[in-house]
């Protein structure tokens, strides 16, 4: 287990034994990554293509646009059109999915740190599998240690909000537990929504757990600030590149506010399950090679559908109504199907951590957080991710 924060203690948790929840234990391969190559470099790489659009600027020229998978991370890419038209120009990118391209790093803004690739070259690769250039999680980490954590920490709880929490589990496994947690900015590789839900469970229990919550939470917005400073300290004093803390603060402190003038201590059953339920609807919001088909209808009454499938990608269905209402869609059937009523104001605080863990609208957030398990499911949601970006960005 990974510990993020000095205030979070190491939890003793129990071995999970069963055989419902299981999790890739192949040996991961290394690929391309774009931070570890300089602006100017000539790279020849084989990638995923997650996503590809042809893009027309308001003079009317007309480019390729990507987002481009590999075993170590996801980037950007572009290709200017000289000749032939765009339609032309795609055909190998979406022959098989998976293309050799020669290009070139760029940085824009210059100093940003805002790397992407010009394509100049690409040919169709016909002779490997997609799966193989999918992003994966960091070298030394297990998902069976985040699927222990997370099954361990639901055992915590009491009944009937682990009843509910372990209907969820079972019901969606095979997706929770391969699908990213972001496109770019963290836990954007298969295995990351797990990795991510486990981790906030393990802060969000480590905080309920303390004498003073709100202390603990304290401490941790101490923590992630130390880091800042650090990283602020150590940037030259024309480095320019953007910080995995920068735009954190104000909102976690904001948080900190919130809690203290509320003056309640977190529900710690509530608190977890709604840390499970925050992000699972990403797995209708986003998209990949291994994505089951039937996941809507799972979930909603639509027909099982078809899709074309390759790298991490948005699902063209899934962001017309986004991962918080599908968060919601998944907590009533999960009660629906076990047969739970709950009091009717539990019911509308876990609906509310959903839908508000964004913590503001301009964030995305369908309502702001108006009691104290949103504030701090919040705020923890920030500290998990802002800490994972800040970690991968010491490892580069």
């Amino acid at each position: 287990m990974i510990r993020l924060f000095k205030a979070i203690p190491e939890l003793e948790l129990p071995v999970y034994s069963g055989e419902d929840s299981p999790v890739d234990g192949t040996e991961k391969t290394t690929g391309f990554l774009i931070s570890n190559h300089v602006p100017g470099e000539q790279v020849e790489e084989t990638l995923l293509v997650a996503s590809a659009e042809i893009k027309t600027s308001q003079t009317g020229r007309e480019w390729l646009q990507f987002t481009f998978n590999s075993p170590s991370g996801s980037c950007k890419g572009k290709q200017w059109l000289n000749q032939g038209t765009a339609e032309e120009a795609m055909r190998p990118y979406l022959e098989t999915g998976i293309v050799h391209v020669s290009a070139k790093v760029d940085e824009y803004p210059v100093d940003s740190g805002n790397k992407s690739l010009t394509v100049q070259t690409v040919k169709a690769v016909h002779d490997q599998s997609g799966t193989a250039y999918l992003p994966q999680m960091p070298a030394g980490e297990s998902a069976k240690d985040y699927r222990d954590q997370l099954i361990g920490l639901i055992e915590k709880m009491e009944t009937p909000l682990r009843q509910v929490a372990h209907r969820v589990v079972s019901a969606y496994w095979d997706d929770f537990s391969t699908r990213p947690a972001a496109l770019y900015h963290h836990h954007a590789y298969i295995g990351g929504l797990l990795k991510h839900t486990a981790c906030m469970m393990t802060i969000g229990f480590g905080i309920c757990q303390s004498e003073r919550p709100d202390l603990t939470l304290l401490q941790c917005i101490q923590e992630a600030e130390a880091d800042h400073k650090n990283d602020l300290f150590q940037a030259g004093e024309r480095d320019m590149r953007q910080f995995a803390w920068d735009d954190s603060f104000d909102a976690l402190y904001q948080s900190a506010r919130s809690i203290a003038l509320l003056n309640e201590r977190p529900h710690q059953d509530e608190l977890l399950l709604g840390i499970l339920l925050h992000d699972i609807g990403k797995i209708f919001e986003y998209t990949h090679l291994g994505a089951s088909g039937d996941r809507f209808s799972r979930l909603v009454q639509t027909e099982p559908a078809s899709e074309k499938l390759s790298g991490i990608a948005l699902d063209p269905n899934g962001v017309l109504i986004g991962h918080m209402p599908y968060g919601c869609f998944v907590l009533e059937q999960a009660l629906q199907t076990e047969a739970v009523r709950l009091p009717v104001d539990q019911y509308h605080r876990l609906m509310h951590m959903i839908l508000s863990h964004h913590g503001k609208k301009e964030w995305g957030s369908s309502v702001t957080p108006q009691t104290t398990d949103a504030w701090y499911l919040h705020a923890i949601d920030l500290l998990d991710a802002r800490k994972e970006k800040w970690r991968q960005s010491q490892l580069t």
